[in-house]
């Protein structure tokens, strides 16, 4: 078992990695010319750098119900996930501004969709800086608490849009190499939340 200050560390250093490999990589990605393909190459990357901790979040927080070794696991690594994904889609908004100054814009209803969830992600980060405990109210299987609901809520919002993204970059066959995969397995994290909420009906 590791301690509490060197599981701090550990997740410190992770944050730390995380963000200056998505940093470093973006920025070669955008070397030498900021140009339209250079940008977008970067977005996607941004973009599945914020979605597989964000995954994994919403994946593991189910089986933490039903697996108490899962519990111990998510309580200590939760934040690190939180912080990592929202500086990843806080670097991928900052692409987003060096689109817009080639003159690009993006609809007015990705907006729309979109800004929510950045809200989101930071108030959870912010959460798990200050009160940790907090969002750990919401791992319990019982829990009915407003902060229940809102972090349930959030969490499926955040999901609902990498999903509606990802599929419908499937339906205009846009780099399905890219897309369907990442589908599959948003839907399949989807399906294990599903079986984990109708097991705890019938256990209880």
């Amino acid at each position: 078992m590791r301690s509490i200050k060197q599981q701090a560390f550990l997740g410190w250093s992770t944050v730390a990695i995380a963000t200056v490999f998505i940093v470093l990589t973006s920025a070669l990605i955008l070397y030498p010319k900021l140009n339209d393909e250079n940008i977008l190459t970067a977005l996607r990357f941004s973009s599945l750098t914020t979605a597989m901790p964000f995954l994994l979040l919403f994946v593991v927080q189910p089986l933490a119900v039903v697996r108490r070794r899962v519990r111990p696991w998510l309580q200590d690594n939760r934040r690190y996930l939180w912080l990592i994904l929202t500086i990843s889609h806080l670097i991928h908004l900052y692409q987003i501004y060096l689109f817009y100054q080639l003159g690009k814009s993006c609809p007015l209803t990705i907006w729309l969709a979109t800004t929510p969830l950045w809200i989101i992600m930071i108030i959870f980060s912010a959460i798990e800086l200050i009160a940790p405990n907090l969002l750990g109210y919401t791992y319990k299987a019982n829990g009915a608490t407003a902060l229940n609901w809102f972090y349930k809520i959030g969490t499926w919002y955040i999901w609902l849009v990498f999903t509606l993204a990802f599929g419908l970059g499937v339906v205009a066959n846009h780099l399905p190499f890219y897309n369907i995969p990442a589908l599959v397995l948003y839907v399949a994290g989807a399906m294990i939340y599903g079986m984990v909420w109708w097991w705890k009906r019938a256990a209880g």
